[in-house]
């Protein structure tokens, strides 16, 4: 009798606990379509636009859609589609044979209705109960549609990669058609991206995307939705990756970065699909000037350096092209304004404007320089000799050139940064010892390690786009370095801010001091490397320094105005040199400064009229070049800034 009683508690017990297991399973509305994918995060510019929507997805009904997608669908993911009603034991034992013959999970057996159950309502649930309650809500869903219906739903909100949801979205991106213009082996791509997104990118990854686009074919053929004529014709069929709004691709590299920040803290779901609102430092005119400038500026390089036209060039083509890397930065507060991280998000997504491996060349010097400056070892009217010199250090003599190996004698230390001569940077360097530099370099806004070598003076160091632009930052802001930041503030699904993001910022150097060198590099634009700013018709207030290393595997210009700092870099991605077709080598001011020249002048343009301020105890007096002294009626001169004698 008390075994029955037993039976009878562990009978109501499991009751009840259905009950309230399936009272707790989410309810399905009448419609698939009407179930959102997810709340979309939001991305927003400075001035409140809409610059990215993440995890977005267009919705169309499934006579909008390609069948040769449906098919090729259907055969990768669920061949027994059309006869299973939510759970399929065969693909459920076929997945368990594979995976236990390999050791590992390498197939799922979960069926297009278990998919469309997860991807709708569980996929924040990591706890063990979610396959269950994925099963038993595809089997309520097979009850109240019709396969036609399941189906549309799945193709209309399954991950493509890249923030893009739904074939029509998908069909948009990588072929600048709509989904039911699909040919077959542009079908056959599609439908094997979602297995594995990141790896299966065509832009990213084309040969795995080829690899499993013939997969997705011989699981066509196998279940007799093509023939093996039709397949061997798709395989041949050249694939023509675009996209079909032009303008799309602006702020990739700006977006996948705060991608990655945000993700490690909050988490890639919550970022992806939480329905964040995340309000950025970014400007639209800017960062659509500066991604034609970057454009347009490496088209011009192509041509210079005998390259064929960059969009005609192959896949495995386009790696072989110079790169180039912008940022602009607010002085006044250290907002990043743009980010170009290189040419083509598509083909290589490597973030050039924060990888700190490529070396500064002489825009590096300026920091030599202003240690100089703030410890009184010379001024800027200080004269020293351009002429042949060696050290010798512990393991070697070090001989430095000069960029064009000539020597111009006697000149004050404003022309020798203006005229970018080495030998001088040398020579300072000597005086005040590599360690130093590197200490003002890191109080400016360097953050990559440096090695305390006398070549650092020449820029023999690695660093990124980022730094040298936020370094140039606390020049432009007389010597307060401001920490660049990307992000102002964050906000939940309901508009309750989550976060409010700030930036540090310190006096580093004496404003005096900063001013003597920022009027130093001032002379750079106006007499000196970078003069092709003026000849170009922008008449701003600006300085900057131009950067070439030794053996042209770099160039730089890094420049501001008093309300905008920005850095370009330019050379490849394997460190070849840069050589013109002409056998001359690429520099900052043929190679860089052309792209800042087209970015500021665009983005500046209706900027008005404002004069970097000038500091307490700071006069002007005109000298000669050569001498320092006062210039003579008719020779050369030079009008600089010094410190007054209560400066």
């Amino acid at each position: 009798m008390k075994t029955y009683k037993w039976i009878l508690v562990a009978i109501g017990l499991v009751l009840i606990g259905f009950v309230w297991f399936t009272v707790r399973l989410p309810r399905i509305p009448e419609n698939l379509n009407e179930i959102a994918l997810s709340n979309p995060t939001t991305i927003y510019a400075d001035d409140g636009q809409i610059i990215k929507v993440l995890a977005n997805r267009q919705v169309v009904q499934i006579d909008q859609i390609s069948p040769l997608f449906l098919n090729a669908t259907i055969a990768i993911e669920d061949d027994n589609f059309y006869s299973h009603h939510g759970f399929s034991k065969r693909s459920f034992l076929r997945a368990l044979w594979i995976n236990l013959k390999n050791f590992k999970v390498r197939q799922g057996g979960s069926t297009i209705t278990q998919q469309l159950a997860k991807n709708l309502f569980f996929s924040f649930d990591k706890s063990p109960l979610r396959k269950i309650k994925e099963l038993f809500v595809a089997l309520q869903m097979e009850r109240q549609f019709t396969k036609k219906e399941i189906l549309e739903a799945y193709v209309n909100q399954i991950d493509f990669g890249s923030g893009i949801y739904g074939i029509e979205l998908a069909s948009q991106t990588y072929f600048a058609k709509h989904a039911d213009e699909l040919t077959l082996a542009e079908s056959a791509m599609l439908a094997g991206i979602p297995n594995s997104p990141g790896w299966y990118n065509p832009y990213r990854y084309f040969e795995n995307a080829r690899n499993r686009q013939e997969f997705v074919l011989s699981r066509m053929q196998a279940e007799n939705f093509i023939t093996a004529e039709q397949h061997e014709k798709a395989l041949e069929q050249e694939m023509n990756l675009r996209r079909m709004n032009p303008l799309t691709g602006h702020v990739d590299y700006f977006v996948s970065e705060l991608r990655k920040r945000l993700s490690e803290k909050y988490g890639q779901d919550a970022v992806n699909y939480g329905g964040l609102h995340i309000h950025t430092t970014l400007n639209t005119r800017m960062q659509y000037e500066a991604f034609h400038a970057v454009r347009d500026g490496l088209y011009s390089m192509d041509a210079l350096m005998g390259l064929p036209a960059y969009d005609e060039a192959s896949w495995e083509e386009k790696l072989d092209y110079p790169q180039a890397a912008l940022v602009a930065i607010d002085p006044h507060t250290g907002a990043v304004k743009a980010l170009v991280g290189g040419r083509d998000y598509r083909r290589t997504p490597f973030n050039r404007a924060l990888a700190n491996n490529r070396s500064a060349g002489s825009a590096f010097k300026v920091f030599t320089y202003m240690a100089v400056l703030d410890k009184n070892v010379a001024d800027p009217t200080t004269v020293f000799v351009d002429e042949p010199v060696s050290y010798k250090l512990p393991t070697m003599t070090w001989t430095p050139q000069n960029f064009d190996k000539e020597f111009h004698g006697p000149m004050i230390l404003k022309d020798a940064l203006a005229q970018s001569r080495n030998v001088i940077a040398a020579k300072l360097i000597d005086l005040i010892k590599p360690q130093v530099t590197i200490d003002y370099a890191k109080r400016m806004g360097i953050t990559s390690d440096m090695e305390p070598n006398p070549s650092i003076s020449l820029g023999a160091t690695g660093v990124s786009p980022m730094e040298m632009a936020s370094a140039y930052a606390s020049i432009a802001s007389l010597g307060i370095y401001r920490e660049p930041f990307m992000l102002t503030q964050t906000k939940s699904v309901t508009n309750q801010v989550i976060d409010v993001f700030s930036n540090t910022s310190e006096r580093v150097v004496d404003p005096q001091t900063t001013y003597l060198l920022l009027d130093m590099m001032r002379g750079v634009v106006e007499s000196g490397t970078a003069q092709r700013i003026r000849h170009s018709g922008f008449d701003l207030p600006c300085a900057g320094k131009t950067g070439t290393t030794n053996d042209y595997r770099d160039a730089w210009f890094i420049g501001f105005t008093p309300d905008l700092v920005v850095a370009v870099w330019v050379g490849f991605d394997d460190n070849r040199k840069m050589i013109n077709k002409h056998g001359a080598g690429v520099t900052g001011s043929s190679g860089a400064l052309p792209i800042w020249i087209n970015f500021i002048k665009e983005s500046l343009e209706d900027a008005p009229y404002t004069e970097f301020p000038i500091p307490q105890g700071i006069d002007f007096k005109v000298v000669d070049p050569r001498t320092g002294s006062g210039a003579m009626p008719g020779g050369p001169s030079m009008r600089v800034a010094v410190r007054t004698s209560d400066g």
